[in-house]
């Protein structure tokens, strides 16, 4: 008995704490409902920390009875990571809403009136995070729409390109019992286009709201705008447009209602006399990338929309004179039908000239859009371009000629086949032409559904086999091309292109991985050997052309790409290679390629048994790219190298001897070089220039440059100086500019001996200097600067006694002007603050032409 009076009075409390709590809950529960303050708080808390989950920031005061209406004022919105909402600010929104209009008839009784002011919204759709995927549900129309809508001063900003959609200054007044007005300050589209000051009537009677007489221009106006929502509580919505766009006709209605898991549609379009160009605006497209005119269009069917399946209908589509990227055409007609789970093209017809294409089939419709694609379908393509280049005109890659083409395309147990056959004769393009062209094309894919995340390139299969004869391009000839290629999943495989012209061939065969995502095309796996026995190179190029290339050549190579480490091997050797009058008696290039790295084993030519050019390195693909070179040439007679000239249409004499000899290493994306070059001029001549000698010693590294020998002449004349940079500069010193004096000859001697005919020629200098200027060496290669606008700048040059005529002559220039000039330019300062002093006089100046004229004289100081 005692056990059963404690049970008892145990749970007689365990039920009092439990009333207690559920009294304390209701009462504040209680508290919350009926003490605004506290629940709009609440409210408030909750919206708050809902945008802070989305990435956005916001603040505003919240004003009103829950049960009935609410004001939101000073809204103030922006984002805090990657958002949509570039910036939200809104006065004042004020929401009237019915909860027992809710309770009884659902969300199209819910609302009210909604009045909005002072509002400016700016969407950046770019900076909008990944959409998270999301299970599909049930298409519906939009329940909520109030009994009254108010908007005074609303701006909706959109970010796009390449300018932003622009809704500004809009006001609205949508009252069932008046008539309104919809005004709008600009309206401004992507492409650019904008319209000011625009405005046309409205009504919204029973939720049918109706805009009349909106003309954006004399060719673009909304004569009658119908959103008719009256029977949104039988699940039906109507819409209406009738209008002028690009000086034609318009008129659009459709019939929406929710029937089962998706909306059956009832959809009638009608267009005339439209010019194309006029809806790139309104398309978001460039505003050349259509024109023409749009002469009919008619559209008129019915069916679930996303059951394909269950559509119906037919749609018309004639467009003359219409231009679109890459293809120009006169005439174009589009028949389709759609009944009983199939589609019919009756006819695709483009006509250009002499140029038509024919497109006709029958698919059969999937149950829903992820099924197209699978479906039975075939579809027959037949082409004749008889005048390729007025079909090709615009397009950056002319062509001329005529090309036909059939093809099939066939799809069985969502397996595609398709064939395309061509065939060409003198297809031309720029500088070229081909006699004859044939290719025949095989291609099939196992499609999946559009909503399985598989490759691109999964079940694909293509073969393709091409012949080319007749090939001509500029100055080069090929008698033929032949190849196939094949393909399996993602291996394409180039099996064997053959290009032959007489006894010489070049072989190509190769593989190529395909990449999952385009982007990935250039970093792929690829394997290519190339062959080339060239028995006489000569052939390739068209009789008696001067760039012609004679002689034995043969090369072989191997590349492979594997994880992005490239191997491989290029070897080349010829032998009497003769280029007019110039002759390689051997040409010898052998090199490997391993882990990325390129070894240039030998690269030389010997013109003779005297004169030879010979180069060896590696060089690192992968960055910072490091290299470490050596290179030599020694040339006995400069004038074995005149062909060179001849072939680029120099007409020069040359002559003389030079000698080169360079080592470096270094990073080649950055500049981090270090090296030395040697150049020696003896002896030389180009064209008037002559007694050429020039010599050149210099070495560089990461910390500076350092040339101290920096020596040019001709017969009469020679230049010295010495280049080197110290600290943040760059110095030239010892610059010294001398000419040969004319030596006088001297009397015969007491005793009737001939004096001496030619006296020991002086050399006078004429110019010397130094210059000093703000050079950061190091900086080569980055984004600082290499000449900085606060450093000092250092100038002297002088000339004494220079002799134009002689000058100019030395230099190998014919010139008629004659005098002697005497100047001095000195500077200081900064690049940005630079302060000179030059002072100049030249003295019996005259011009041969001028004869009349006498010797001038005159000085300039500044």
């Amino acid at each position: 008995m005692a056990d059963d009076d404690q049970s008892k009075s145990r749970l007689h409390r365990h039920l009092w704490r439990w009333r207690v709590m559920i009294g304390l809950a209701a009462c504040v529960g209680l508290l919350m409902i009926f003490h605004r303050p506290i629940l709009l708080a609440t409210v408030r808390h909750f919206a708050i920390r809902y945008a802070k989950k989305e990435n956005v920031k916001m603040d505003f005061r919240l004003e009103g009875n829950l049960f009935s209406y609410v004001t939101v004022r000073n809204l103030h919105a922006m984002p805090t990571g990657p958002s949509a909402i570039e910036s939200v600010d809104v006065d004042s929104l004020y929401v009237d809403y019915s909860l027992l209009g809710f309770a009884r008839h659902g969300v199209s009784h819910l609302l009210q009136s909604v009045e909005l002011r002072g509002a400016q919204m700016v969407l950046d759709p770019a900076r909008a995070p990944p959409p998270k995927p999301r299970p599909k549900h049930k298409t519906t129309l939009p329940d909520p729409f109030p009994e009254r809508i108010r908007l005074a001063d609303a701006t909706l900003i959109i970010r796009e390109r390449p300018n932003d959609f622009v809704v500004e200054h809009a006001d609205l007044d949508l009252n069932p019992r008046a008539p309104g007005e919809l005004r709008i300050g600009r309206l401004q589209l992507p492409p650019g286009d904008s319209w000011s000051k625009i405005s046309g009537q409205t009504s919204y009677a029973n939720k049918s709201f109706v805009l009349r007489d909106l003309a954006l221009s004399d060719q673009e106006q909304i004569r009658l705008l119908n959103i008719d929502a009256s029977r949104i509580d039988s699940k039906a919505l109507a819409v209406k447009l009738d209008g002028a766009v690009g000086g034609g006709q318009v008129s659009v209605s459709a019939t929406l209602n929710e029937a089962g898991p998706s909306l059956n549609a009832m959809l009638n379009v009608s267009a005339e006399k439209i010019a194309a160009e006029s809806l790139n605006k309104f398309l978001l497209l460039p505003g050349n990338y259509f024109s023409g005119e749009i002469e009919r269009l008619t559209l008129a069917g019915t069916g679930v929309i996303d059951s394909p399946r269950t559509w119906s209908g037919t749609m018309s589509l004639q467009v003359n004179d219409a231009h679109v990227p890459a293809m120009n055409f006169e005439r174009g007609a589009v028949e389709i039908s759609a009944e009983q789970g199939r589609a019919t093209l009756q006819s695709a017809d483009i006509v250009q000239n002499q140029n038509e294409f024919h497109l006709n089939g029958t698919i059969d419709l999937p149950p829903t859009f992820e099924d197209f694609g699978r479906t039975p379908s075939s579809l027959q393509i037949a082409g004749k371009a008889r005048d390729l280049e007025k079909l090709t005109a615009g397009v950056p890659v002319g062509l001329t000629g005529s090309v036909q083409f059939n093809g099939k395309i066939d799809i069985v147990d969502a397996n595609v086949q398709a064939t395309l056959d061509v065939t060409g004769e003198s297809v031309g393009f720029s500088d070229g032409i081909v006699d004859n062209v044939n290719a025949t094309l095989r291609a099939s894919k196992k499609v999946g559904r559009a909503d399985t995340n598989r490759p691109w390139f999964a079940d694909l299969r293509t073969a393709m086999e091409f012949t080319l004869t007749g090939i001509r391009y500029r100055d080069y000839i090929v008698d033929s091309v032949k190849g196939s290629m094949n393909g399996t999943d993602d291996i394409l495989g180039l099996d064997l292109v053959t290009l032959r012209r007489n006894q010489n061939e070049l072989s190509i065969r190769g593989r190529y991985q395909l990449p999952e995502n385009l982007a990935n095309a250039a970093s792929q796996p690829v394997q290519l050997d190339i062959a080339l026995n060239g028995s006489e190179t000569g052939d390739f190029w068209v009789a008696n052309s001067p760039n012609t290339i004679s002689g034995p050549l043969q090369m072989t190579g191997h590349i492979e790409r594997k994880q992005g480490i490239v191997d491989g091997q290029v070897s080349l050797s010829g032998s009497n290679l003769k280029m007019r009058d110039l002759v390689a008696q051997r040409l010898s290039v052998q090199s490997s390629i391993a882990n990325n790295v390129i070894h240039l084993d030998e690269c030389s030519a010997t013109l003779n048994n005297t004169d030879y050019v010979n180069a060896t390195g590696t060089f690192n693909l992968q960055p910072p790219q490091h290299y470490s070179a050596k290179a030599s040439a020694s040339v006995s007679n400069l004038a074995v190298l005149q062909p060179l000239l001849r072939a680029f249409g120099n007409q020069s004499q040359l002559a003389g001897s030079f000698k080169l000899d360079w080592e470096g290493s270094g990073n080649a994306q950055a500049f981090k070089n270090a090296g030395n070059l040697k150049f020696i001029l003896e002896k030389a001549r180009y064209g008037n220039l002559q007694g050429l000698q020039a010599n050149i010693d210099a070495s560089y590294s990461p910390d500076g440059l350092d040339v101290p020998v920096i020596f040019f002449a001709t017969t009469n004349m020679d230049f010295n100086a010495i280049a080197r940079t110290r600290g943040d500069t760059l110095e030239i010193d010892k610059i010294q500019l001398n000419q040969i004096v004319a030596p006088q000859p001297r009397r015969a001697g007491r005793g009737g001996a001939p004096g001496e005919a030619v006296a020991q020629q002086q050399r006078t200098n004429f110019a010397y200097g130094y210059v000093s200027l703000p050079f950061v060496w190091r900086n080569l290669g980055t984004k600082s600067a290499v000449i900085p606008s606060s450093g000092n700048v250092s100038v002297i040059v002088q000339f004494e006694n220079l002799d134009l005529k002689r000058l100019a002559h030395d230099l190998g220039i014919q010139s008629t002007i004659s005098g002697v000039v005497n100047a001095r330019l000195e500077g200081d300062g900064t690049i940005a603050d630079l302060k000179t002093r030059l002072n100049v006089q030249v003295r019996d100046l005259r011009n041969e032409q001028w004869q009349k004229m006498e010797p001038a004289t005159f000085e300039v100081s500044a």
